[in-house]
């Protein structure tokens, strides 16, 4: 590399993404002739940064094919026990690190989420467009060229006017005191850039303050002429409805954007956390503007304007959109993944520990020529204040480690620090940081990823009473637990709730008493809910329901609502539970007297799990419960007997009556398969035709031939769809 001031060679590396953004800059003193050439420069700068992509993404995959991740706790024991690295752990996947993947987006999501729990729901949300006519754009372009040829000074400006927006947001604090905002940036599929803002307010907007800010109606052109000019050009949804069914916003006869909007007088709440602005009717004085639709001119009202803020329009001359919003939906809206272009599925086969995350992302990215260039200039797609630090939550040794074959051994020996341990160890050396939640740490403590500690921050708001002691904005966020990991579950409530513990042992001590399971502790802490309310539901089944229905009703309870202590509400309720059971028993061996046993209750529990493996994929163990006495085998028994129990006389003539109607390539396609199911070779077969050409007729009829037999055949589907197009077909979601 040569500095282009000295011309001096020099040992630096440059990278691609700095080349071709290099390539892309305006010359002063000779012409860059890439910028001259139109869809041509559009197509370069594509494929120069779908390149930088990919080389991103294949350093990943070759990198990460040798690093493998697991829980400390099964490191070690593998090392203690064969010592054979290459059978331990799993791929690791395109991380969260990576800008723009799905674990990114959905960390970005939570940290909002974090604001959210902090601070409540957003005050504002603004949707800012790109506007190509802005004169700082048309002034840079050259003779015969126009925005859509020169996306390079899109990008420029249109990131110079967003960091403006932010600065008159939370610098010139035009709403009042700014307590924190996040924005992220996406494009729309004509190339354009725009940003979704989420502003939270130190003083929040009361309802009576809503229409001094935001407005939606048609401005005066008498007294404002220059905003009437914004409005009417940028903020005037459609329109469509009946005046325009042929809109692009319309879908099913209706409008995707829930206009045209109803006419109201006074500003009111609404109920999806956005209000109902203050629109009035011609009647009422409202104005309104004639505009071209199809050729013809027709007149609208305020129905059709979009929510904005007169100061900002005024700003920025552009597509302002500004919503008071009171919903935490919003941010789901903020954070949605966007570029996963057209649906697809891909179907392959392949060990667990084979997940192909990378190529996943690659066959659904859509890039445009906006996004191309804004990432090869090295803009940010989302910026967010105040940061937050991510908490880890794991049991005892089950942090993650990430090793290489060549310092297993060693990882094994000690295991590393995490934010957690390392929590537990200031509480025990730091008397301040004993008074503190574990969410609480990053706001007086820093992370110091080298060392693997907290530190005391040096600089900050003094905290009263503790000498070298600053507190800041920082947050903390703890990664979220399924409750079907109970035990990590309920150690992340005990460090909800608990203050200053100093090791795990510690958390599972209540009052001097110490708990076997965190779940015990949470029990005794009054962390969980009472089971009071299943108790009642479940009695008032009793008294309604039969013992098929309680069955179902508590297999429900147990799978998905979780209560605290199942075993209890078996005990109560088992008779009732196993009642058809002993009735039948009855009835079989003409017996009246028989009474319940352990072998009746552990048939109840057969057919309970039977019912929890249906909804929720879990065994009775798994859900708190005790385990029914039978070998696994037989937990699938209930699909095999349902294969069982076909009507042999209906699909003998159901075979009889469609084999002839078979065409020539649907015949060898069934004669293939069934011809290896007759000389029982197996094999994999793959049936591929278009659409309506008789694929699930041919699948339909190998399955009924089989089924004529008294033989079984399993079906399974990828989707719910497929599963509802064949007879007996079960869906695999995996």
């Amino acid at each position: 590399m040569v500095d282009p001031i000295t011309g001096i060679s020099t040992n630096k590396n440059l990278s691609a993404m700095n080349y071709y953004a290099y390539r892309m800059m305006i010359l002063t003193h000779e012409k860059n002739v890439i910028l001259k050439c139109r869809r041509l420069f559009q197509q370069f700068a594509v494929d120069m940064y779908v390149k930088v992509e990919t080389e991103r993404l294949a350093f990943i995959r070759f990198n990460q094919a040798k690093l493998r991740s697991e829980d400390y706790i099964h490191l070690r024991d593998a090392i203690h026990s064969d010592g054979d690295v290459q059978n331990i752990g799993r791929l690791t996947i395109l991380p969260s690190s990576y800008i723009g993947s799905p674990r990114h987006m959905h960390e970005y999501a939570q940290d909002a989420m974090t604001y959210v729990r902090n601070y409540g729901t957003p005050d504002l949300f603004i949707t800012f467009t790109c506007n190509p006519k802005w004169t700082e754009i048309e002034r840079e372009l050259e003779p015969g060229q126009k925005p859509q040829d020169r996306h390079d000074i899109i990008a420029r400006v249109f990131q110079q006017k967003l960091k403006v927006m932010m600065d008159v947001l939370t610098k010139y604090r035009v709403f009042g005191d700014t307590r924190c905002y996040m924005y992220s940036v996406e494009w729309q599929r004509r190339g354009l850039p725009h940003a979704h803002i989420l502003i939270w307010l130190l003083n929040k907007l009361h309802s009576n303050e809503v229409d001094y800010i935001i407005s939606a109606e048609i401005p005066d052109p008498v007294t404002d002429p220059h905003l009437h000019d914004i409005v009417t050009t940028h903020m005037v949804h459609g329109p469509c409805g009946a005046l325009n069914p042929l809109s692009p916003c319309m879908a099913d006869g209706k409008c995707t954007k829930r206009y045209p909007r109803p006419l109201v007088t006074e500003t009111v709440t609404g109920n999806d956390g956005y209000p109902v602005y203050r629109r009035c009717s011609k009647e009422d004085n409202g104005r309104t503007i004639k505009v071209k639709v199809q050729n013809q001119e027709i007149e609208i009202g305020n129905e059709f304007i979009v929510p904005y803020c007169p100061l900002l329009s005024r700003i920025f001359e552009t597509h302002a959109n500004v919503e008071s919003c009171h919903s935490a939906k919003s941010i789901k809206y903020l954070c949605k993944y966007v570029t996963k272009g057209s649906d697809m599925a891909v179907f392959g086969i392949a060990s667990e520990n084979a997940n192909d995350e990378i190529s996943n992302f690659q066959m659904g990215r859509y890039v445009s020529t906006n996004e191309a260039l804004w990432r090869l200039l090295s803009f940010q797609i989302h910026e967010r204040y105040p940061t937050v630090v991510h908490l880890a939550v794991h049991l005892e040794n089950g942090q993650r480690v990430y090793f290489t074959e060549a310092n297993a051994a060693q990882l094994a020996e000690r295991p590393p620090s995490t934010t957690l341990t390392s929590f537990f160890a200031m509480c025990e050396a730091d008397p301040f940081a004993a008074t503190l939640m574990y969410v609480e740490m990053p706001k007086y403590y820093t992370w110091n990823q080298s060392t693997k500690k907290f530190q005391r921050r040096k600089q900050g708001t003094p905290v009263p009473d503790w000498p070298q002691v600053f507190s800041t904005d920082a947050l903390g966020r703890m990664y979220t637990v399924h409750p079907r990991n109970d035990e990590c579950f309920y150690l992340r409530l005990l460090l909800v709730n608990v203050r200053g513990p100093k090791s795990f042992a510690h958390l599972k001590i209540v009052n001097g008493h110490q708990c076997q399971t965190y779940r015990e502790a949470c029990q005794l802490l009054g962390l969980l809910e009472n089971d009071s309310h299943w108790d009642l539901t479940l009695a008032d089944s009793v008294v309604s329901s039969n013992a098929y229905q309680i069955r179902t009703l508590f297999a429900i309870i147990i799978t998905t609502c979780f209560p605290s202590q199942p075993i209890q509400l078996w005990n109560k309720y088992k008779d009732d539970i196993c009642e058809d059971i002993l009735h039948r028993l009855r009835i079989q061996t003409n017996n009246p007297d028989i009474q319940i046993t352990d072998e009746i209750y552990n048939e109840g529990l057969i057919l309970i799990e039977d019912q929890c493996l249906t909804i929720a994929n879990k065994l009775l163990i798994e859900v708190g419960m005790i385990a029914p006495n039978r070998s696994m085998h037989d937990a699938f028994n209930q699909e095999l007997n349902r294969e069982l129990q076909y009507n042999v006389d209906t699909l003998q003539e159901f075979v009889r009556n469609n084999v002839p109607l078979l065409n020539d390539k649907q015949k060898k396609g069934y004669e293939t398969l069934m011809q290896a199911v007759d000389n029982n070779t197996g094999g994999l077969f793959f049936l591929d035709a278009p659409g309506g050409t008789g694929k699930t007729f041919v699948i339909s009829l190998i399955l009924a031939t089989i089924r004529s037999r008294c033989d079984i055949a399993l079906a399974l589907a990828s989707s719910g769809i497929a599963a509802t197009l064949l007879d007996g077909v079960q869906w695999e979601n995996c």
